[in-house]
C-alpha cells in the first residue's frame, strides 16, 4: 500500500513538473522578446528552440538569426538547432549565405542573387542586409546595382533606384538589347519602369522599353518562350504607363491595348483594362462608355474597377446627365462590381424626384432593390447605398449570420475554450504574446503567418488584438482576411471586430450632450483616426476626431463660453481622448446647426464649411444627390464612409 501510494504521488508530481516545464518553455520566447539584455535574450531563445510548439521554435530561430546577423556570437549547437527550425525568408537567407548548420560554407552566388532580387516588402530587412554583406564580394557591379535598385523601389525611393539602374549604361547610353538579368528576373523591368515613371525622366523609359522589346522580338539572343513573353508584356505595359504619366494619352492607349492582347494573368488583364478605361475617361464620356462596353466582359476582379466607376458617376452627376448614368448602369449591372449600387441608387432617386430622362426606366423599387443587392455585405463605402436602399426597399440592413446575437458568439467561444485541444498550435503561439505581455511584438509574426492561417485562426488573432486594445491593427487584419479568396461571408463577429467601440463611455457621454447620434460619432472617429488617440495627419489634424489646431481652439472657446470645461490656450491637448471627443462632437453639432442636415454637416467637417456651402449654393439637388456632384473625391467618399459606418454601428449596437 505504501509503495503504491509513493509511486502514485511520484507519477503525479512528475506530470505536474513536466507541465510546468512545458509552460516555462513556451514562456521563454516571449521573455526573450521583452529582455533588454542580449545574452539573456539568447538564452531564452535557445530554450525556446526545444518548445513543443513548432511556431515558437521557428520564431525563436528567427530571432537568433537576427542576432547572429547583427554579429552576436552563437554556439555551434545553437546554430545547428536554429538552422533545423528556421523557416520562410530567413531559411532562404541562411541557405544563400552558406549557413547550413554548425559548419559554414561559402555563400552561393546564384541563391544570393535570387534572394536579393525576389525579396518583397515582407522580407525582413535584417535578412536582406545579411545576405548582401555575405555575398557582395561574389556579385559584379551591375548585379549589385540591380539588387540596390530593387530594394530602393520597395521603399518607394524612385530617384535613388534610377541612379542605381544607370550602372547598366555605357558612356551614358543604355544597351540596345535588354540585359540578361532583366529577362531572368522580370521584376526588374517593373522596378526600372516605376523608377522612370515617378521621376522627371520624361519619355526616356518609354523609348528604351520599346527599343528593348523590338530587339527582343527580332534578335536571337534569347530563346522564345514564356519568360521572354513575360518580359515583352512588361516592357510594353510600363512603356504605356510612362507615356500616360507624361500626358501622351493616345500612344499610351495603343500600348495598353497591345499589352492587354498578351497579358498572361488575370491580374495583369485587369490592370491593362483599368488603364484603358482611365485614359478613355480623360478623353470624353462617349469614349469611356465605348471602352466599357468593349471590355466589361473581360473583368476578373470586379471591385478593382470601383474607383473608376465612382469617378465616372461624379462626372455624370455633376452634369445631371441622368441618361448616361442609366446607360452606364445597363452596361455594368451584371458585372458584379459593388459600386454598381451607386448607379442604381441614383437612378431610383431620379425616378423618385421626377427628373426627366429620355431613357426608359422601370419602377424605382427595382433600382432600390438592385442597389441593395449590388452592395451586398461588402464592408466599404458602398454600405452607404445598402443602408439607404434597405430603408427604401423595406429590407434588412444585415441578414443571415450577421443577425446572430453577440451572446450566441460569446457562448460558442466559451465552449471552445473549455478544451485547449481545440486551440490550434499557431493560435497557442499568437495567444502567448498577450499572455506573457509581449503583445507589441505580435504584429510582425501575425503578418508573417497570415497566408498560412485559416480564416478562423485569423478571426481569433483579431480577437486577441482587440482584447489588447490594438484597434487600428484589428481593422487592418479583418479587412485583409475578408478580402482573401477563401473568405466566404462575414459573421457578426467579423463586423464587430471591424467596427469596435473603444472609448465607449466618452463617446456616448459627449454624443448625448451635443445631440449627436452615438453611431455617427463612432463612425466619424473610426473614419478619421481608426481610434488612434495620438495620430497626426500630414496636414496637422490631430487626435481621434482629427481636429486642426485652429479649429480646435475656436471650438474650445465656444465650449468655455457655453459653461463647459476650459480647453482653450495651453489647456488644449488634442491627444487626450476626452478633450478630443468633446471638441469634435461639439464642432459637428455646430455644423449641424448651420447646415441642418447630417450628411451636409459631415461633408463640411471634411471639406470645410466655406467650400461646401459654396458648392451647395450652386446646386439645387437634394443633399444625397448633391454629394455625388462634389469634385473632391476625398469629401465624397468621406460622406459615404461615415454614413455607411454609422449604419453598421446603429445596426450592431443601437
Amino acid at each position: 500500500m505504501g509503495r503504491t501510494l509513493f509511486f502514485t504521488l511520484f507519477f503525479i508530481l512528475s506530470i505536474s513538473a513536466c507541465g510546468q516545464s512545458q509552460l516555462q518553455v513556451r514562456n521563454d520566447f516571449y521573455q526573450g522578446l521583452n529582455s533588454t539584455d542580449t545574452n539573456t535574450a539568447i538564452s531564452c531563445y535557445e530554450r525556446a528552440l526545444s518548445s513543443t510548439n513548432v511556431y515558437v521554435r521557428r520564431a525563436a530561430a528567427q530571432e537568433l538569426a537576427v542576432l547572429m546577423a547583427d554579429g552576436k556570437t552563437l554556439s555551434p549547437r545553437t546554430i545547428q538547432k536554429m538552422c533545423q527550425e528556421i523557416h520562410g525568408s530567413w531559411a532562404r537567407a541562411l541557405d544563400a549565405a552558406g549557413v547550413n548548420g554548425s559548419r559554414r560554407s561559402l555563400p552561393n552566388r546564384e541563391k544570393s542573387l535570387a534572394f536579393l532580387l525576389t525579396m518583397d516588402s515582407g522580407t525582413p530587412e535584417e535578412a536582406r542586409l545579411f545576405v548582401f554583406k555575405e555575398s557582395e564580394s561574389l556579385l559584379n557591379e551591375k548585379e549589385i546595382a540591380a539588387a540596390n535598385g530593387h530594394y530602393a523601389i520597395s521603399g518607394l525611393r524612385y530617384g535613388e533606384a534610377l541612379l542605381f539602374f544607370r550602372a547598366f549604361q555605357e558612356d551614358g547610353q543604355w544597351p540596345a538589347v535588354i540585359p540578361e538579368i532583366f529577362i531572368k528576373y522580370p521584376v526588374l523591368i517593373n522596378d526600372l519602369g516605376r523608377a522612370f515613371q515617378y521621376t522627371g525622366s520624361g519619355m526616356e523609359g518609354h523609348d528604351l522599353f520599346l527599343r528593348w522589346r523590338t530587339n527582343l522580338l527580332l534578335g536571337n539572343r534569347y530563346s522564345a518562350g514564356a519568360v521572354t513573353e513575360e518580359a515583352g508584356f512588361r516592357l510594353v505595359f510600363f512603356a504605356a504607363r510612362i507615356a500616360r504619366r507624361n500626358g501622351r494619352n493616345a500612344p499610351a492607349m495603343t500600348l495598353f491595348e497591345q499589352s492587354l492582347a498578351v497579358a498572361p494573368t488575370a491580374e495583369q488583364i485587369d490592370a491593362c483594362i483599368w488603364y484603358i478605361l482611365d485614359l478613355a475617361l480623360r478623353e470624353n464620356d462617349n469614349s469611356f462608355l465605348q471602352k466599357m462596353e468593349q471590355y466589361v466582359s473581360r473583368w476578373h476582379n470586379k471591385n478593382y474597377y470601383n474607383d473608376i466607376l465612382e469617378r465616372f458617376l461624379q462626372t455624370l452627376a455633376a452634369k445631371q446627365d441622368w441618361d448616361r448614368i442609366a446607360r452606364t448602369y445597363n452596361i455594368i449591372k451584371e458585372s458584379g462590381a459593388s459600386f454598381t449600387s451607386g448607379y442604381a441608387w441614383i437612378i431610383a432617386r431620379v425616378i423618385e424626384e421626377g427628373y426627366k430622362t429620355t431613357v426608359q426606366l422601370t419602377d424605382k423599387l427595382d433600382y432600390f432593390t438592385a442597389a441593395y443587392n449590388a452592395a451586398g455585405n461588402e464592408m466599404t463605402s458602398v454600405l452607404y447605398y445598402r443602408d439607404l436602399s434597405a430603408i427604401a426597399a423595406g429590407k434588412p440592413f444585415f441578414s443571415g449570420q450577421l443577425m446572430i446575437r453577440q451572446e450566441d458568439f460569446a457562448g460558442r467561444r466559451a465552449a471552445q475554450r473549455t478544451s485547449s485541444a481545440q486551440v490550434s498550435p499557431v493560435m497557442q503561439f499568437i495567444n502567448g504574446f498577450f499572455t506573457f505581455n509581449a503583445g507589441e511584438h505580435s504584429l510582425r509574426y501575425i503578418r508573417q503567418l497570415e497566408n498560412e492561417l485559416s480564416i478562423e485562426d485569423l478571426r481569433a488573432a483579431a480577437g486577441a488584438l482587440d482584447n489588447a486594445g490594438m484597434n487600428v491593427h484589428v481593422i487592418r487584419l479583418v479587412t485583409r482576411y475578408m478580402n482573401r479568396a477563401d473568405f466566404s461571408a462575414p459573421t457578426r463577429r467579423d463586423i464587430e471586430l471591424l467596427f469596435p467601440r473603444p472609448f465607449k463611455d466618452l463617446v456616448e457621454k459627449y454624443a448625448a450632450e451635443t445631440n449627436i447620434p452615438p453611431e455617427i460619432l463612432f463612425a466619424l472617429i473610426r473614419t478619421e483616426s481608426a481610434f488612434q488617440p495620438a495620430v497626426i495627419s500630414r496636414a496637422g489634424a490631430a487626435g481621434l476626431t482629427q481636429l486642426m489646431p485652429g479649429t480646435a481652439q475656436d471650438i474650445a472657446n465656444r465650449i468655455k463660453r457655453s459653461g463647459g470645461p476650459d480647453y482653450s490656450g495651453d489647456n488644449l491637448k488634442l491627444d487626450d481622448p476626452g478633450q478630443n471627443i468633446h471638441i469634435g462632437a461639439f464642432y459637428l453639432n455646430h455644423l449641424n446647426e448651420r447646415f441642418e442636415n447630417k450628411l451636409l454637416s459631415l461633408l463640411a467637417y471634411n471639406g470645410g464649411q466655406t467650400r461646401v456651402r459654396r458648392l451647395r449654393n450652386a446646386v439645387t439637388l437634394p443633399p444625397d444627390l448633391f454629394m455625388e456632384t462634389i469634385s473632391i473625391s476625398e469629401t465624397r467618399d468621406y460622406g459615404r464612409k461615415v454614413m455607411g459606418a454609422a449604419a453598421v454601428y446603429r445596426e450592431l449596437y443601437y
